[in-house]
């Protein structure tokens, strides 16, 4: 169908747009994964100069025209495809005037300031020591309260800044789902069981690449599409269409930890890579509709696949055999067990899939009290070391395994770490969901490691609808109900039950 010319100009603005964004993300990846440590502040000014200028074209009055022209050009197209082109310029115009209310000089400070910001919290964290990078950090916490405002909010600050990673949340809803979730896990964890780790030797990182690079393509993530590296923290982006980029870091002790690592960030790009697939791709709605969302994706193939008996069965002597061990090494249900149990742990990314969940309320805490302004940057040390103690009861022994572990509040994402929690929410509810409705898909993954049914259900289902609906509207029509979390609290009940009997 051709289309008219107004919308045809409108998508041609919008796409460049959208090219340069993936331009920066080139520029971020290569900081993150090649870039020699000298590159970093010329690499800050040309991420900030990309920022800009995609934000310049973003809120320059002639797309603003274009946008317009388009809305009225609707009408000549077909009725059956008129709601998904108002959808889409719906949805194009709250992201423009949400960049709109930036200035361009602050958009171009803030990419600067955070790119910087991120080479000084590695190496505080290298050394353990958050005064080296408390002022640097307290710049950014007043760039972020400084965002707020231009956005506007009626609440709080904080509401502002969550709303960039999951439109419509309010911190006083998540506030009260936290704390209801909080009181279910705090018995989960008391009478969950603690099994030890079970290799009898460390793994060299050759061996755990060796294995690493074998579960993208295992999942449907391709190596024509992907490639696999190393960097100081996981992480997953998307450069374009057919190029999508994960990373994980190894740990000789600890083999789990780069294996779940390329696990979770597969599922990331596994989404990106269908939504890279719908029709016209790229447009306003072929975006992920929220972080919740995406983090449910990957925190499904992490968790609710990765941690499975079936999974398991499948990998366990292809792992063998690549860190060259033998089943009295390592016996299989001593690792399953160990997969499956649960210690609590000072650092987020290593804890496991029940105490991880309280790992998120602390920081969520901490974030939103930051940003409101009812603590300091410089008393965060005190405040998450007593966080953990009451939490936890764990002794925090110096910044790097406390405050200083996490990457996002370099990078200025105040309001992010929530996402992972409603992601760990939306996850179970949808496993359940495929699992009712293809109920011997766990043949196909023991026997011969098979994942397409649960990867095309995730296609059909989440992946190409984009964000053609909001959340709650996608979950009732990929499950049938709104987002609930009582489906997260039976998957960990359930999974406890199974290594215990």
């Amino acid at each position: 169908m051709a289309l008219p010319q107004a919308l045809e100009n409108y998508r041609k603005q919008y796409r460049k747009i959208k090219l340069f964004q993936d331009v920066a993300s080139v520029l971020h990846w290569d900081s993150e994964v090649m870039m020699p440590e000298e590159g970093r502040e010329y690499r800050s000014a040309q991420i900030a100069a990309v920022a800009e200028l995609t934000h310049d074209w973003m809120t320059d009055k002639s797309f603003l025209n274009h946008i317009q022209t388009a809305k009225q050009s609707i009408s000549e197209l077909p009725e059956s495809v008129r709601s998904l082109w108002n959808r889409e310029l719906e949805v194009l115009m709250e992201e423009k005037e949400k960049a709109d209310k930036l200035p361009s000089e602050f958009v171009s400070e803030f990419a600067k300031v955070t790119n910087l910001a991120h080479a000084e919290w590695a190496e505080a964290k290298k050394v353990k020591d958050f005064q080296s990078f408390s002022k640097r950090l307290e710049e950014l916490v007043q760039l972020s309260k400084k965002q707020a405002d231009y956005f506007g909010y009626t609440t709080e600050p904080y509401d502002a800044l969550l709303d960039s990673y999951e439109k419509g949340a309010k911190a006083n809803q998540i506030q009260i789902l936290f704390s209801d979730l909080k009181e279910s896990l705090v018995p989960i964890v008391a009478t969950a069981p603690k099994f030890k780790n079970p290799f009898p030797r460390s793994i060299s990182v050759e061996k755990q690449k060796k294995f690493c690079n074998r579960l993208p393509a295992l999942l449907g993530l391709t190596t024509k599409e992907s490639r696999l590296d190393t960097s100081n923290h996981p992480f997953s982006t998307s450069l374009g269409k057919g190029d999508k980029r994960i990373t994980t870091r190894y740990s000789e002790t600890d083999p789990l930890s780069s294996i779940f690592g390329v696990l979770h960030e597969t599922g990331h790009s596994l989404y990106e890579s269908g939504l890279s697939s719908m029709p016209d791709w790229p447009t306003p709605i072929t975006e992920f509709l929220s972080l919740g969302i995406h983090e449910s994706q990957s925190r499904l193939w992490e968790n609710q696949v990765g941690r499975s008996l079936p999974f398991w069965e499948f990998v366990y002597p292809i792992l063998l055999s690549d860190f060259g061990l033998i089943e009295k090494d390592l016996p299989f249900k001593e690792l399953y067990q160990f997969i499956n149990s649960t210690e609590k742990t000072k650092v987020r990314v290593e804890a496991d899939q029940v105490t991880y969940n309280l790992h998120i309320i602390l920081r969520f805490e901490i974030e939103r009290d930051l940003i409101n302004g009812n603590i300091q940057v410089k008393d965060l040390p005190e405040i998450w070391n007593t966080k953990m103690k009451e939490s936890f009861g764990l002794k925090i022994e110096n910044d790097a395994e406390g405050v200083l572990q996490d990457i996002h509040w370099s990078m200025g994402a105040f309001g992010y770490f929530p996402t992972y929690t409603l992601g760990n929410i939306f996850s179970s509810q949808l496993f359940k969901k495929f699992s009712e409705e293809f109920p011997n898909s766990h043949n196909k993954f023991s026997a011969n490691g098979d994942f397409s049914d649960l990867l095309n259900w995730l296609r059909k289902n989440i992946h190409s609808k984009g964000k053609i609906y909001d959340v709650d509207t996608l979950m009732q029509q990929a499950t049938g109900e709104s987002p609930n979390a009582k489906h997260l609290i039976s998957y960990l009940n359930g999974k406890i039950k199974e290594i215990t009997t």
